[in-house]
């Protein structure tokens, strides 16, 4: 089976379809500008920030918004209604990115499955406010304080520090403020 091609106004016969000649006929005629490369730039752009939602490395993201910005330049040589038109679709697309990544997926099974969801409750430095009850009350140094080491205070062990240097073991101590993530005790007199 023969096929014949236009490619710029003459015709070629081949005895199978060159695919080089076929996409070259495809992506521009005469007097056009191509659109596949500055297309397709644009693509690959999208999806390599669209990558960085998932992997987040800075490197993914910057490199996806240069190859989408080469990508627009480069349908600027087919007008300035092109380059809108893609500056739009970059923008429009970079959008519902962004709302679908980071507000769509993590209502989804998947997306809740992806994320770290859990709390401070429990860990082992908890926020000031959860000391400020101890504030005023007696307790005993659980290892040496030079200045800082272990309390125990109502029965719960705190990373403390001491206003008074070096606490012994097993010395009595009182609470004197509370800081972030430890307390401040001094000897109790």
């Amino acid at each position: 089976m023969d096929y014949s091609y236009s490619i710029l106004g003459k015709v070629e016969k081949w005895g199978r379809p060159p695919n080089v000649i076929v996409m070259l006929h495809l992506a521009a005629h005469s007097g056009e500008v191509s659109l596949l490369l500055p297309g397709g730039l644009l693509l690959a752009g999208l999806v390599l920030i669209g990558a960085e939602f998932f992997l987040p490395t800075v490197i993914l993201g910057f490199a996806g918004a240069v190859v989408s910005f080469v990508g627009i330049y480069l349908s600027a040589g087919a007008g300035v209604v092109t380059c809108g038109v893609f500056s739009g679709i970059f923008i429009l697309v970079l959008t519902l990115e962004f709302v679908g990544f980071r507000w769509l997926l993590p209502r989804t099974g998947i997306g809740r499955s992806m994320i770290n969801a859990s709390s401070n409750a429990g860990s082992a430095v908890p926020a000031a406010a959860g000391y400020a009850l101890y504030v005023g009350r007696p307790g005993r140094a659980v290892t040496v304080l030079a200045p800082s080491g272990t309390v125990e205070v109502d029965g719960t062990r705190i990373e403390a520090f001491s206003s008074d240097g070096f606490v012994e073991r097993d010395a009595a101590v009182v609470v004197t403020e509370a800081g972030s993530g430890r307390i401040t005790v001094r000897r109790s007199r």
